[in-house]
């Protein structure tokens, strides 16, 4: 040790010594010479209490592997390697232990998600993952109700579907936005709708088809001929020529089939009787073809303004003298007398022949009063002959009458059409 290094030690004893408290010594290099500044070392910093620098994040084993935490939405079923292994609960984590490393597969099913299933290696490192599942994109239903069993549905024309009878077809999965639906049907008019459907929403659409309404019909054409008969009932006398303008009747009388097209469009009663009669809207089974009766004159008139409304063609009830020619017509398909009595648009007056109209009559201007079945007023001319007459009944000229606001059993109607022609000569 150097001299200066002893004597400064001598000092401290000494000082320790005599008991003095207070001692101020200068730190000098045992050398005796300056430390440069470029070789003084810094004094140590201590690290505040209760803060560490963190070690490396690994992942802790057990003995029978590692464990993982799977993120996926809240809810949702998670199976790793073919086996269920839990829900993710309502932070959208599930917590698996026990895994080894390597690869692994995972299957993953939540509502409102596309179902997912992918791989996942499991490695030191890995603590967690996140499953990348997609929602399903957001979609609305159509229910569909046809007026018509067989109806096809069209929706965007893409996709298709046939109604059953009184079910609701319902189509799901349809993204939201703007939808355009066809329906068709043999003898039925296409039905087209455009729709708007909104997300999460079931809209309910009812498909009502319109018949194509096209009775069969016989043209009549324009001319003479000769009408009444001199050996019938005094209300068939005197016979006499009469000319008609070119016209067109059905061949058959309004069916059951057709006249439920217009009960079920305007809303308008159905048919009543007993034996006869139609339960609700639905005509007798079985009886679909057949000429529908319990029709008074007026139910008649009312079908015959709204098949011209809904053909765009002028449909009316014939004259007693267009009904008479048509039934004379020689070697034509036409069922005319023997089936049921059939309105005519006349009143009735059995003294009217005695007039001799001759160019397109249309009947006396009202009716006398009549009595009869405990009722009595003005009636309206029948023709044709109910299936109840005798054969002498069932002639051309035969005549017969009713109320107007009264219907039967036996009594139904048929159609004319009336052509260019008929505007004239009236």
């Amino acid at each position: 040790m150097g001299k200066n290094a002893s004597q400064i030690t001598n000092l401290v004893l000494m000082a320790v010594l005599a008991g003095s408290t207070c001692l101020s010594v200068r730190s000098q290099n045992p050398t005796g010479r300056e430390i440069p500044k470029s070789e003084k070392k810094e004094p140590a910093k201590k690290e505040p209490v209760g803060k560490r620098t963190p070690a490396p994040t690994r992942n802790r084993r057990t003995n029978s592997g590692y464990n993982l935490t799977i993120a996926a939405p809240a809810g949702s079923i998670i199976e790793f390697d073919g086996r269920p292994r839990g829900v993710a609960n309502i932070e959208g984590k599930l917590v698996l232990r026990g895994i080894k490393p390597g690869a692994h597969q995972i299957k993953v099913t939540a509502n409102g998600y596309e179902p997912w299933q992918g791989a996942f290696t499991m490695a030191e490192s890995a603590m967690s993952y996140t499953i990348p599942i997609v929602r399903k994109p957001e979609t609305g239903r159509i229910a569909l109700t046809a007026s018509e069993p067989g109806t096809e549905i069209f929706i965007d024309d893409k996709y298709s579907v046939k109604s059953l009878a009184g079910q609701t077809l319902m189509v799901s999965g349809l993204a939201p936005g703007k939808r355009q639906l066809r329906a068709v049907k043999p003898g039925f008019k296409e039905w087209r709708m455009n729709v708007s459907l909104k997300a999460n929403e079931t809209l309910a659409v009812n498909v009502k088809l319109k018949p194509i309404l096209n009775p069969e019909m016989l043209m009549v054409r324009e001319g003479p001929y000769v009408r009444g008969n001199d050996r019938g009932a005094r209300d068939q006398r005197p016979a006499h020529q009469v000319f008609t303008n070119a016209f067109e009747i059905s061949t058959r009388e309004v069916s059951n089939r057709l006249y439920k097209h217009f009960i079920d469009d305007k809303g308008h009663p159905a048919p009543r009787g007993v034996g006869y009669g139609w339960t609700g809207n639905n005509y007798p089974e079985g009886q679909a073809d057949q000429a529908v009766v319990f029709v008074s004159w007026q139910d008649a008139v009312a079908f015959c303004e709204w098949l011209s409304k809904e053909t765009g063609s002028r449909y009316r009830l014939p004259t007693e003298a267009e009904w008479e020619k048509a039934a004379r017509l020689v070697g034509e398909q036409y069922g005319s007398v023997g089936t049921i009595w059939e309105w005519c648009s006349d009143w009735y007056d059995p003294e009217y022949y005695r007039e001799r109209s001759r160019v397109n009559p249309t009947g006396p201007a009202s009716s006398r009063t009549f009595k009869m079945m405990g009722r009595e007023g003005p009636v309206k001319v029948l023709r044709g002959g109910g299936f109840g007459r005798g054969a002498v009944a069932l002639r051309a000229a035969e005549r017969n009458y009713y109320f107007p606001t009264q219907a039967r059993f036996d009594i139904g109607f048929r159609i004319v059409r009336e052509v260019e022609s008929q505007s004239r000569q009236r």
